[in-house]
């Protein structure tokens, strides 16, 4: 299993332009505050084997499939996100313009899906994300994740006012 970056580059352009640029209560600066906390290691060591190749961290792919969620997005299109839009590396907390850049691919994610599907807690991510997001106040003002029954777990969650 990859494992995430724990440190970013002090002078990381892509850091520190969003460390000055976000507003404090963005979707993007909460994950990258708290996605040591939110997708530890931890969380995903029962959905890979102890040896063979080192994935995509799945920590990373975790937010990525957050902010698809919450976006709307393809998975073609939450690729294209994160290669191009500093704000989805950074909350993924890795930074710089070449980290991680070409490993996230679509299937990755759908690979990330059926090992979750395959689990005994297919909902994890959107769990946890659903939980953190209600006790920071992201979730509120008439708008809720609902859960919604599909094969697919990325597609349970889905927004509703």
């Amino acid at each position: 299993m990859g494992e995430a970056p724990r440190q970013l580059d002090l002078l990381d352009p892509v850091t520190r332009f969003c460390d000055e640029s976000l507003p404090a209560s963005s979707i993007y600066g909460f994950l990258f505050r708290e996605r040591d906390r939110l997708f530890p290691d931890g969380l995903f060591t029962d959905l890979f084997a102890a040896i063979g190749r080192r994935s995509v961290p799945p920590s990373v792919v975790a937010v990525v499939m957050v902010l698809q969620r919450l976006e709307g997005l393809s998975d073609r299109e939450a690729v294209d996100r994160f290669t191009f839009d500093a704000r989805w590396r950074y909350a993924a907390g890795v930074g710089g313009w070449t980290a991680l850049v070409g490993w996230v691919r679509p299937h990755v994610l759908v690979d990330m899906r059926e090992r979750l599907r395959g689990s005994q807690r297919p909902d994890r991510v959107f769990e946890v994300a659903l939980t953190a997001a209600r006790e920071a106040g992201l979730v509120g003002g008439g708008e809720c994740w609902t859960r919604h029954p599909s094969t697919t777990p990325s597609r349970r969650w889905t927004r509703s006012r």
